[in-house]
Parts: C-alpha cells; sequence; structure tokens
C-alpha cells in the first residue's frame, strides 16, 4: 500500500500541467476610397493571408524560431490575391493573435516554453466603374 501513495505522490508532484494562454489584437481599416469620384462594385468578400510563426525554448534557454522570410504581415499579404485593373483592397483588417504555452508557476505565472504568433489579413475587393 504503501509503494502506491508513494508512486501516486511521486507522479502529482513531477507532473504539471500545461498552461495556455493567447491575446488578441487587431486593427481595422474601413472603406476610405481612394477615388471619391467613382462608383465600385465588390468583387470578392472576405479574402485571407496568413502567416505563422513559433518560437520554442528549451530547458537550456536556448531559442529556435521558424522562420519568416519578409516579415509575419508581408507574408500574410503576399496569401491574399492579386489585383486586377481598378480594383483595390477595401474593409481591410490585420489580426494578431500571440498564444503562449508552457505549466503553470507560482502566484499564477506561466513559464513559457513555446510562444506562436499568427497574423491573419483580410479585406474586401472593390472594382472601380468608369
Amino acid at each position: 500500500m504503501n509503494k502506491y501513495v508513494f508512486f501516486t505522490l511521486f507522479l502529482v508532484i513531477f507532473s504539471s500541467c500545461t498552461v495556455t494562454r493567447q491575446y488578441y489584437a487587431f486593427q481595422h481599416h474601413g472603406t476610405e476610397s481612394i477615388k471619391t469620384n467613382s462608383d465600385y462594385k465588390y468583387v470578392a468578400r472576405n479574402v485571407m493571408g496568413k502567416a505563422k510563426s513559433t518560437i520554442k525554448l528549451s530547458a537550456w534557454k536556448k531559442m529556435r524560431q521558424s522562420v519568416v522570410s519578409d516579415g509575419m504581415l508581408a507574408d500574410a499579404k503576399a496569401e491574399l490575391p492579386a489585383l486586377g485593373d481598378n480594383q483595390a483592397y477595401a474593409n481591410l483588417s490585420v489580426d494578431v493573435l500571440t498564444t503562449e504555452m508552457g505549466s503553470g508557476a507560482p502566484g499564477g505565472g506561466i513559464s513559457v516554453k513555446e510562444i506562436t504568433f499568427e497574423v491573419i489579413v483580410s479585406a474586401d475587393i472593390i472594382e472601380y466603374i468608369n
């Protein structure tokens, strides 16, 4: 019986729960028109581009990060569809999600082991009518 109590106590002490925290930030750019003297029509709604990068911290505080070639916003914008003649993006929004994963620390904190950043760019495509 003593062995089972010791084993259970050992598992509880040396196993920890995974804690995840997520932060959200956004910017929205409305329907300010480049050409104010022309009518327009919607060509596509809610087109999206995404970019993601993860930073992993090891026990020895060495850092590994997934590569983002031109910056996360530039990579996300590059995934948006190309614009044709007389077209523009409207209602552009940029969302940034930051996710921290790790184990619980004293005082309600978190010992971070992995941080993930995700940038999502969404927009509508409008076409100006001459």
